[in-house]
């Protein structure tokens, strides 16, 4: 399984409400792709967003990540993201835990 994390701040004028839409709108566009696993986005007390999605492999990860880039509702996210603060990590989970009922 690999983990993509990316790290931002949006462009000030952009309200959170938008910036939501924006996430439904692409994370329709993710399940569409092959490999995509599941999508969590939250927002640190700092104010950065964390947007951490899961695929089957980095090359699914890294195929998704060209589609959303040219996909209008990905540009339109994109948009919304401060160039100057961004950051995007794709790592292979090595150990992986769950709390057990």
């Amino acid at each position: 399984m690999a983990i993509e994390i990316v790290i931002f701040r949006l462009q000030e004028e952009v309200t959170r409400a938008d910036f939501l839409a924006a996430v439904d709108e692409t994370t329709a566009l993710l399940k569409t792709q092959t490999g995509f696993l599941s999508r969590t986005v939250s927002q640190a007390e700092s104010g950065e967003w964390i947007d951490i999605l899961t695929w089957e492999s980095i090359e699914a990860a890294k195929a998704a990540a060209a589609v959303f880039q040219t996909d209008a509702a990905g540009k339109r996210f994109s948009a919304y993201l401060d160039p100057q603060l961004i950051q995007v990590f794709y790592t292979e989970a090595v150990v992986e835990a769950s709390a057990s009922k």
